[in-house]
């Protein structure tokens, strides 16, 4: 955390709070939390993902190898293209999601961002995989730092940042190697996710410094209420290892999942919940009630009683959580309404859902 306390890019009167995100030290908050999340909705900001889980896969065989392991097909990934995954067990539940870069950074290497807490696990786990195949795999936690640029004007800081760049019309996953060693991308879930810098860890000091002369930064406690504003689902909260269904969660919304192609771990599972239409929970938001006290565990019922949903995540400065909830209960809410902790709630659905 000693990087925190004294950057050149910030004011000598700011104070940085830090804190842990699944177990890896970040900045909470830089003095004032609900202003930051108030910038992320109405403006833009930076957040450091720096602390988020790195592996860098090289070998001829790599992108054949992940293909047919995760739920995207990996020969959509180009320079110019990133995409976003998932790693499933065979009965066709949740395990992993990561980001998947394409990066050049002297040789070419595959690189996945995911959460910092199972880290290891991942790696384990797809070496398990990796057999005979010529695929090299390495933590690259060391190698590489995470930026993010989030909020409704954060094409704007882009383009300022990089005006050689055409950005404002690039999808979801679009791409760009402005500068050496810099890899910029939308985020490849969803378009109100924001950007992301990928560069060398040495440069985390310099970069800082280039975004704060254009916007504000933003802790982690913002970014996790903006991330629930947006109905963005998190592996290992939304997303809950050895349990969920990925479709439930929003796989197929966030862009993670393609039906056209060959096996995968998991594919049978997936693919006949989507095309029977059999998944009886989805992923809703819960307007909360001014000072409630949840946390993610908590349970949704009904009057009498009966659970029907799980608070998944929640964020102290946001008005609402998400949960994991059977799609029939919300329904039915007119008739028989839900509650959290004997509190009445509203429920409604992601404004990305596509399902009816």
């Amino acid at each position: 955390m000693q990087r925190f306390y004294s950057p050149s890019f910030l004011s000598q009167a700011t104070t940085i709070h830090p804190t842990t995100d699944r177990g890896e030290p970040t900045v909470a908050h830089f003095g004032d939390e609900t202003t930051e999340y108030q910038t992320l909705l109405e403006q833009a900001a930076w957040v450091d993902f720096s602390h988020m889980g790195k592996l860098a896969l090289t070998g001829q065989d790599r992108i054949d190898f992940l293909g047919g392991l995760t739920t995207n097909q990996m020969r959509h990934l180009a320079p110019d293209r990133t995409l976003y995954a998932a790693l499933l067990t065979p009965q066709g539940r949740f395990l992993w999601d990561f980001t998947v870069h394409h990066h050049d950074g002297g040789e070419e290497q595959t690189v996945l961002l995911t959460e910092p807490d199972r880290l290891p696990e991942l790696l384990q786990q797809i070496s398990f995989y990796k057999l005979r195949a010529k695929v090299q795999i390495r933590d690259a936690r060391a190698e590489f730092a995470l930026l993010g640029l989030i909020g409704p004007q954060a094409d704007r800081v882009v383009s300022q940042l990089f005006p050689q760049l055409a950005v404002d019309a690039a999808p979801p996953g679009a791409t760009f190697r402005p500068e050496p060693e810099l890899a910029l991308w939308r985020d490849p879930r969803h378009g109100s996710f924001g950007w992301r810098l990928l560069i060398p860890a040495a440069q985390w000091l310099t970069m800082r410094g280039r975004l704060s002369a254009l916007l504000p930064p933003a802790g982690w406690s913002a970014w996790e209420a903006y991330r629930l504003h947006h109905a963005l689902p998190r592996g290992g909260s939304e997303l809950i290892p050895d349990e969920t269904l990925p479709l439930e969660a929003g796989l197929l919304e966030m862009n993670g999942v393609d039906f056209g192609k060959g096996c995968y771990v998991g594919q049978e599972t997936t693919a006949r919940t989507h095309h029977r239409g059999t998944l009886k929970k989805r992923l809703f938001q819960v307007r909360c009630v001014p000072g409630a006290a949840w946390e993610p565990g908590h349970i949704i019922h009904k009057a009498d009683g009966k659970e029907v949903g799980l608070i998944t995540s929640t964020a102290p400065v946001a008005d609402v959580a998400l949960a994991l909830l059977r799609t029939a209960e919300w329904e039915n809410r007119e008739q028989e309404p839900l509650f959290v902790q004997g509190q009445a709630v509203t429920v409604c659905k992601p404004s990305w859902a596509r399902w009816t």
